[in-house]
C-alpha cells in the first residue's frame, strides 16, 4: 500500500538528503542500493534483469509512463517532481558484477533504461551508467540492451565497442519525430532530433547493433504518415538496420498530466483523447490497426528489420506499448486524427 507523501519502507532508509548535483530546477540526490542490476520476475516483459541508474528523469517528456514510480519515494507523481527531483543510484559494484556474471552464465537478458533514461543530463557528471558499463565490459557472454534519447551515450563508445566484441549488445535510440520545434514542446530537455540522428549514425559507423525506437507514437501529433516516412528513411540512411514502434500508453498520473499538456499545447485534440482513452490505458480498434499497418509498410519500404526485443534485451515501455507490426502490409489509408480515434 502506497501512503501519499511517505516513502516505501524498503526505500526510506536508502534515500540520501545531500544534493549531489543541481542544474537549474533539477536536483539529484543519492539512492543507496545493493546492486545496479535488479531481477525482473514479470512474465510480461522480454528480459530477466533491469538496470535503471536513476529514479526520475530530467528529459521532461510529458508522456512518460514511469512518473507513478515517484510515489514509492514519497514524492508527488503528477506534476514536474519526477523531472526535477531525481535520485542517482550508488549500487555496490562488486554485487553488480556478481549479478552480471549470473546473467551471462544463464543466458539471461539485461535491459538498461527501462523506466528512466540512463543518459539523462546528470549522467555527464554522476557517471552511474558509465560505472555499470565498465563492469559489463570486463565480462563475456552478456545479453545487454540499451534504450536512450541521450547523446551522452557517445561518451561511452569505447565501452560499447568492447562489450559488443565480447557479448551481445543492442542499442536503441528513441525518437518519434524529425520536427525539432514539436519535440521541444513534447520532450523539452531531450536532445533535438538532428542530434539523435547523428548519434544513430556514429553508433552504426562504430559497427554496433543499433536500432530506432519509434516510441511513443502520439496520436494526431506524431502519427502522420509523411512524418513517419521521413523519420524511418532518415534512420535507414545513416545505417540503422532495425526498428520497432510503440503507441502512446496512458496510465494515471501520467494520463492527467498529459491531458493538462494537451490543454495548453494541443487543445483541439483534448476531447478526442479523453474519449479514446476512456476506461483504458492504451488504444485498440481500427486506429491502432491502421497505424500498425502503416508502420509495418514504411519499415519494409526502407528495408529495416523489426526489432526482436526478446533477443536483444531491448525494451522501452510497458507490454501494451510493444509491437506495432501485427497489421497487414497493404493498407495505405491516412485519415484525420478525429476520425481514426473515434471510429
Amino acid at each position: 500500500m502506497i501512503r501519499p507523501g511517505v516513502a516505501a519502507p524498503n526505500l526510506a532508509p536508502r534515500l540520501g538528503q545531500e544534493v549531489v548535483r543541481e542544474r537549474g530546477r533539477v536536483v539529484y540526490r543519492e539512492l543507496r542500493t545493493r546492486s545496479l542490476v535488479n531481477k525482473c520476475d514479470s512474465p510480461r516483459v522480454p528480459f530477466e534483469w533491469t538496470v535503471n541508474p536513476y529514479r526520475g528523469c530530467a528529459m521532461g517528456c510529458h508522456y512518460c509512463y514511469a512518473a507513478y514510480t515517484h510515489e514509492y519515494l514519497g514524492l508527488e507523481a503528477g506534476g514536474d517532481t519526477f523531472h526535477t527531483a531525481i535520485y542517482a543510484k550508488t549500487g555496490d559494484l562488486d554485487e553488480t558484477t556478481r549479478r552480471l556474471v549470473t546473467t551471462a552464465r544463464r543466458g539471461e537478458r539485461v535491459a538498461l533504461g527501462t523506466a528512466t533514461d540512463p543518459y539523462q543530463p546528470g549522467e555527464a557528471d554522476l557517471r552511474v551508467t558509465r560505472r555499470f558499463l565498465e563492469r559489463a565490459a570486463q565480462l563475456r557472454g552478456l545479453r545487454l540492451g540499451i534504450t536512450t534519447k541521450g547523446a551522452i551515450v557517445l561518451r561511452d563508445l569505447d565501452l560499447l565497442v568492447r562489450i559488443h566484441e565480447r557479448s551481445r549488445l543492442s542499442v536503441q535510440i528513441s525518437l518519434n519525430s524529425l520536427d525539432a520545434e514539436l519535440l521541444r514542446r513534447i520532450e523539452p530537455w531531450a536532445p533535438p532530433p538532428g542530434v539523435r540522428i547523428e548519434v544513430l549514425r556514429r553508433l552504426a559507423d562504430a559497427g554496433l547493433s543499433v536500432g530506432l525506437s519509434l516510441s511513443p507514437i502520439l496520436p494526431g501529433i506524431t502519427d502522420q504518415e509523411e512524418s513517419l516516412d521521413a523519420l524511418i528513411g532518415r534512420a535507414a540512411a545513416v545505417g540503422v538496420k532495425r526498428m520497432w514502434g510503440s503507441l502512446l500508453f496512458l496510465r494515471s498520473p501520467t494520463r492527467e498530466k498529459y491531458f493538462d499538456f494537451l490543454a495548453r499545447e494541443f487543445p483541439r485534440y483534448l476531447e478526442a483523447y479523453k474519449r479514446a482513452y476512456a476506461g483504458s490505458s492504451h488504444l485498440t480498434g481500427p486506429y491502432r490497426k491502421r497505424l500498425e499497418e502503416t508502420v509495418r509498410r514504411l519499415r519494409q519500404k526502407h528495408g529495416l528489420d523489426p526489432e526482436d526485443a526478446a533477443q536483444s534485451g531491448a525494451y522501452a515501455g510497458l507490454p501494451e506499448q510493444l509491437d506495432l507490426f501485427s497489421g497487414g502490409p497493404d493498407a495505405r489509408r491516412r485519415a484525420t486524427f478525429g476520425y481514426r480515434l473515434l471510429c
